[in-house]
C-alpha cells in the first residue's frame, strides 16, 4: 500500500516550475556551454523573475543536474520491472541507459559532467533511484537462478555496472567526437562485454 501523501498544490506548482526551468538550461545547454547562457535569458524564456529563479535553483549547475529527476521519471514509465527474464531486464536496462545518453547532444553531456564537478547532489548518488533499485533486483534474481556470480552483492554488481556506463560517456565527452550512432554501437558492445565477466555462463 502506498503510504506517501498526496502532494499539494504548491508542490506540484513548484515541480512544474523546477522542471520548466531545468528544462529551459538543458535546451539552451544542447548547443552553448553553461559559462554562456545568462540566468537573465532563462529567466526571459520562462516568464519570471531572477529571485523566482533562485528560489528553485542555487545555480545554472543544480538546475542542469535537476535532469536527473526527470530522467529517472521517464525511466519508470518504460517498466523494466515488468521484463519477466532477469538477464534480459539487465540488458535492457543498460542499453536503455546508454541510449538516453545518446538523445543528448555532446555538449549538453560535458555541461552535466561539469555541473556535477562544481556542484554535489545527493540524489545522483542515492541507491534509491529507480534504475538502480530495479537493476539489483534483476541482478538479484540472476544470481538466485545461478546466472550471475555471487561473488558480489546485488548492490556491488549494480554499482559496477553503472560505474562503467558512466565512464563510456565520460570518454565520449572527452573525446570532442559526436558520433552518436557510432559512439552507441561501441558503448553497447563494451557493456555488454563488460557484464559477461559476471555472468555464469558465457554466450
Amino acid at each position: 500500500m502506498n503510504s506517501e501523501k498526496p502532494k499539494t498544490k504548491r508542490q506540484l506548482q513548484a515541480e512544474t516550475m523546477r522542471y520548466t526551468l531545468q528544462s529551459i538550461v538543458e535546451r539552451f545547454a544542447r548547443d552553448t556551454p553553461l559559462d554562456k547562457i545568462k540566468i537573465q535569458d532563462i529567466c526571459s524564456e520562462a516568464g519570471v523573475s531572477l529571485g523566482n529563479f533562485y528560489q528553485y535553483f542555487q545555480s545554472k549547475e543544480e538546475a542542469m543536474i535537476y535532469s536527473y529527476q526527470y530522467i529517472d521519471r521517464k525511466w519508470q514509465e518504460q517498466h523494466f520491472e515488468n521484463i519477466q527474464d532477469p538477464l534480459e531486464r539487465v540488458k535492457i536496462i543498460l542499453k536503455t541507459h546508454l541510449e538516453s545518453m545518446a538523445d543528448a547532444t555532446l555538449c549538453f553531456l560535458a555541461q552535466l559532467y561539469i555541473s556535477q564537478l562544481k556542484v554535489y547532489d545527493e540524489y545522483f548518488f542515492t541507491q534509491d533511484r529507480y534504475l538502480h533499485k530495479v537493476l539489483r533486483e534483476a541482478i538479484k534474481q540472476c544470481q538466485e537462478s545461478g546466472k550471475m556470480v555471487q561473488s558480489y552483492t546485488d548492490i556491488q554488481l549494480a554499482i559496477k555496472l553503472v560505474n562503467f556506463s558512466r565512464g563510456l560517456v565520460y570518454n565520449y565527452c572527452i573525446q570532442h567526437k559526436e558520433d552518436q550512432k557510432a559512439w552507441l554501437e561501441f558503448a553497447i558492445h563494451e557493456s555488454t562485454e563488460y557484464l559477461s565477466l559476471f555472468l555464469t555462463e558465457k554466450d
